[in-house]
């Protein structure tokens, strides 16, 4: 009955020492915004934003940022899985976080130029967590909500445009040289 009861001791002090370990690996830092709502962005178009870790710990750590599509009961209601995970970057991947401060990273979303990218709603989660931790390993998830514009923005053809004026151009300099030469000749 006696070591019954050490051994449910000692259950319950390992059981205490495990969660007020993971509570304070949890609490050790922080991102902020916890929500991204992208409206009317067309295929073809890009946009940044930016994440806030803030480091609440005693010692410098390093985060690392990665992206997670959820399943589809974790999406909001009307939300689909974003299509190509590589349409998001993260500058820099990886941040070194001072003690007790915090550091931005850049997030870019960038939808390629197709039609078929028009008109959707999609969502996908950012991780943040730390690259080293001594127990629990914490992820905060930043949810992503993207929804497309309707309208498919066109790259700048200003190149092509004149490589082609210059095309006709010389073309119609050619003609005018020719026949000038064909008369010449005739004469």
């Amino acid at each position: 009955m006696i070591r019954q009861s050490w051994y449910l001791i000692g259950l319950i002090v390992a059981l205490l020492l495990v969660f007020s370990a993971s509570v304070a690996q949890a609490q050790s830092f922080s991102v902020s915004p916890a929500e991204v709502e992208i409206n009317n962005l067309s295929p073809g178009e890009e946009t940044e934003f930016s994440l806030i870790i803030r480091n609440k710990d005693t010692v410098s750590r390093t985060f690392m940022l990665s992206t997670h599509n959820p399943k589809a009961s974790q999406r909001r209601e009307g939300r689909g899985e974003f299509p190509d995970s590589s349409w998001i970057s993260f500058s820099p991947q990886q941040i070194e976080v001072a003690a007790g401060s915090g550091g931005a990273v850049k997030a870019k979303v960038a939808i390629p130029a197709s039609q078929k990218w028009a008109d959707k709603d999609w969502e996908i989660w950012l991780g943040v967590k730390p690259k080293t931790s001594d127990l629990l390993v914490v992820n905060y998830y930043i949810r992503l909500s993207i929804s497309t514009g309707s309208s498919v923005e066109s790259s700048s053809n200003i190149g092509l445009l004149a490589g082609i004026a210059v095309g006709v151009i010389l073309l119609t300099g050619g003609i005018y040289y020719f026949r000038r030469k064909a008369r010449q000749i005739c004469i």
